[in-house]
Order: C-alpha cells, then structure tokens, then sequence
C-alpha cells in the first residue's frame, strides 16, 4: 500500500530533498501561467469618443437673376416723322397701301413702291398705332396714278415717308397743324375767301372725344367753326369757303386757331377756286 504523503509528513516531518522538487513543480507550473500573462494582448482603456457638432448644411446661393431687356416705350404720335402740310415727302420702303380711311381696316386704294413721290395734304394722325398722312399725287405721271389718300408713316428712326426735294406742279395747301391736346396755333393770314378747311379727328379712348375750333381774329371775338363727336371711328370734315364768305372779319387779318380737343386731330387750310362772278344782268 502506498504511503500517503501527507501522513508521512505529519509523522516524520518534511523529508530531506522535497523542497527542490516542489520548487520545480511551482516553477514548472508558474512559467506557463507567466508565459501566458505575457502572450495576452492588453485590452485599451476605453477612452470618451468626442462629440463633432454637424456641420452647418451649405445654404445654395440664389441663382443670378437673369437680365431682363429694358422696356422699349411704345412709339406715339411724338416718334411719328414730322412733315409740314405742302412738303413733298417719298416712300422710303415699297409695298405700302394707301387707303381711304386712316386705319388698318380700311380700303387698300393703292400699293405704292419705294421713292414715290407724295405731297402731304394732312396729319398726322394718330389711329391703331400708327401716325398717318393725307397724300396726294403731285403730278399723276408716273404709276400708280391716284388722288389722294392715307399712308401710315412710320416711326423714326426707321420711317415709311422721308424728305424729297421736288416741287409741285401744284400745291393747294397754305398750312396746316396737328396735335393731340388742345392749344392755340398761327397766325394764318387769308388774303381772300377762297379757302376751306380740311380736318380730321380720331379718340384715342374708348370713351370717345370731342372736337371743337374757333377761328380768331386780331382784333376780335373769336368765332365758332367746327364742332364735332368723335366715336371709335375716324370722323373727318370739311369747312367750306362759304363760311368765310359769311365771315369778312377773318379775312385779311392775323388769324389764330383755337383748338380745345382731347382727340388726335390735325386740319388744313388750302386754296379752293373762286365762285365764277355772277354775269351782270
């Protein structure tokens, strides 16, 4: 039976040569325990992540704003070319349509092509947009052969009508005015009664307008001539020499004209033949 160490050692004491070989064994058994402490990778201390504040989301800039053209006006009867009653005036494009009436609506009498020659009998007159002129054929020589009718003119600095340099065979007209306001115009000086007056009146509203001349003589009382309604079309007249026959005191006298009138009208005076002097009986 094998002695228990134990017993033995309670008995008889620690015998000699054991403390070596127990140093061995808890050497033996120390090293791989060590070993394995050392091996073992040491685990971090967890260290506080910090925390990143969101970065601010980029605000898109507006987009530029594209360049908008600057607003053209639109082209009155101030833009219209300017031309005095009697002038001689060309065409300066081909294709434009004369008409009975001012207006695009109107009948088309003639085509006329570009340097017709046209001596200017009224206006202008402001209807649908456009300044228009009264015109005759200076001559009726040259194709298309007419008497007289309405152009639209155009608009500077791209006109229908220009200047020419002709003379008339003949020119009734003695002056003439236009304009969209009331106003006082002259003097007209009327060495004789064979005149008539030629005008025309357009409302640039809806509403209608109203125009009305007096004829002035200086000295003296000014003396009614023409009333007129004027609705949404044109409305043209004519003041016949009769009334100067009946008037003496416009005769021979500085003579101005008074317009009050909210329409754009424009009248002429021209030289009509005298009544044949009755035969004496």
């Amino acid at each position: 039976m094998s002695p228990d160490p134990m017993r033995y050692f309670a008995a008889f004491g620690r015998p000699r040569g054991v403390t070596p070989i127990l140093r061995a064994v808890t050497l033996l058994l120390t090293v791989p325990l060590l070993a394995g402490c050392l091996l073992l990778e040491p685990v971090p201390t967890p260290q506080p992540i910090p925390s990143r504040s969101p970065s601010p989301t980029p605000t898109p800039a507006p987009p530029s704003a594209t360049p908008q053209p600057t607003a053209q006006p639109t082209p009155g009867l101030a833009d219209v070319p300017a031309f005095a009653v009697g002038d001689s005036a060309a065409t300066a494009v081909g294709g434009l349509r004369l008409r009975t009436r001012p207006g695009l609506d109107h009948l088309v009498t003639a085509v006329l092509g570009p340097d017709v020659g046209l001596l200017i009998g009224l206006g202008p007159v402001f209807v649908e947009g456009q300044g228009w002129y009264l015109v005759r054929d200076p001559d009726r020589s040259v194709p298309p052969r007419f008497d007289e009718g309405w152009v639209a003119a155009g608009f500077e600095p791209d006109p229908f009508l220009v200047p020419a340099g002709f003379e008339p065979a003949r020119n009734p007209y003695l002056v003439g005015f236009a304009g969209d306001r009331s106003g006082e115009f002259g003097p007209v000086r009327l060495s004789d009664n064979n005149v008539s007056i030629r005008w025309i009146a357009a409302a640039l509203t809806p509403d209608g307008c109203s125009f009305s001349v007096d004829l002035a003589p200086t000295p003296g009382e000014p003396v009614p001539a023409i009333r007129a309604q004027v609705g949404g079309a044109p409305a043209p007249g004519d003041l016949f020499s009769t009334y100067f026959e009946n008037h003496p005191e416009l005769i021979d006298t500085d003579l101005l004209v008074n317009v009050d009138s909210a329409c754009s009208w424009a009248l002429s005076f021209l030289r009509v033949p005298g009544r044949p002097a009755p035969s004496p009986s």
